[in-house]
């Protein structure tokens, strides 16, 4: 087991100021990760670990590209999103079209370091539920990570990210305030990760979006941003990423990137979600929430609970 390194030195394409103090040992880089290991360590104890080469072996490492998306979904209609100043707009593009807009888009040498927030990106979509042949090529997927609800179909959960080089979700906790596995397929990109119990020096907005950029982070403006402990993670093609809930993270595609998470509650995750303060949740937050409960707490068959969850991935906040 490796640790992380130093949030400074972590990459080299990010300012030493923009990543804050040195205190990493709260993230551990692994290569191999045992099933008892993963429940103990890091989901009981609410810490993010990286498992270098974790799904590596999969076809779908070596199949996965956007081109390999124009053949096999291209007729598909999907929602792009695109950020800008804070507001998200989505817009219903062919995957075929998009596919030629990341091929076609010219590289640029300030790509990982420019302000892309309006750059298209196809973003939080239920790619592998709509095309379910897609899972053939994520074996063997390590299901029993997950709660015994997502195991059977495990792909009906994903959410699948594609986008060129330079596209940014900036930093945020996961809506359900749920356990998060992700998985690198095509690409790198760089996690910039906070803990939970920093977020009160992050600025938040809203539910679960927060003002402070790590990258660039302006300390007139939230001057107890210096007291954050941020890690920055290159996440490479093949590697896995678990975050427990409530990490705030900032992620930035370093290249054309394909990958795809799974947003999953154990009992006590569930719990605690549904504990929040009702005035400060959304309410579709709630009703997902309740949804989970009924499937992971209840046992209630998925067959009844899955059509309920379903419209969550697909949710925009």
């Amino acid at each position: 087991m490796t640790k992380a390194k130093d949030a400074s030195t972590q990459s080299a394409d990010r300012p030493p100021s923009a990543l804050g103090g040195s205190c990493s040992s709260w993230i551990d880089i692994v290569a191999q990760l045992t099933e008892s290991d993963f429940a103990t360590k890091y989901r009981d104890a609410m810490r993010p670990v990286v498992l270098r080469g974790g799904c590596a072996a999969w076809s779908a490492c070596q199949r996965w590209s956007p081109q390999y998306f124009e053949q096999a979904a291209g007729s598909l209609t999907v929602p792009v999103k695109t950020l800008n100043t804070g507001d998200i707009k989505v817009s219903p593009w062919r995957l075929a079209e998009y596919v030629r807009f990341i091929m076609e888009r010219p590289p640029r040498a300030d790509e990982v370091s420019s302000n892309a927030e309006a750059i298209p990106y196809c973003h939080d979509i239920p790619l592998l539920g709509l095309v379910e042949a897609l899972a053939a090529d994520c074996q063997p997927f390590p299901a029993n990570l997950l709660s015994p609800w997502y195991r059977q179909h495990w792909w009906r959960y994903s959410q699948f990210f594609m986008g060129p080089a330079g596209t940014v979700t900036p930093l945020h906790f996961d809506t359900l305030l749920s356990h998060n596995l992700f998985f690198q397929i095509y690409g790198s990109k760089t996690f910039i990760i906070i803990p939970a119990n920093q977020a009160e020096l992050c600025g938040r907005r809203g539910w679960r979006w927060f003002d402070v950029d790590p990258e660039r982070p302006d300390y007139g403006r939230f001057p107890q941003y210096r007291r954050a402990t941020p890690v920055a993670i290159t996440v490479s093609a093949g590697d896995m990423l678990y975050m427990p809930p409530r990490t705030l993270h900032h992620v930035r595609s370093l290249s054309a990137s394909i990958s795809f998470n799974i947003d999953w509650h154990t009992e006590r995750s569930v719990l605690d979600a549904l504990a929040q303060p009702p005035n400060e949740i959304p309410t579709e937050v709630k009703y997902y929430n309740a949804i989970s409960a009924l499937a992971v707490i209840a046992k209630i068959p998925e067959a009844i609970t899955f059509p309920l969850y379903r419209p969550y991935l697909s949710y925009v906040s």
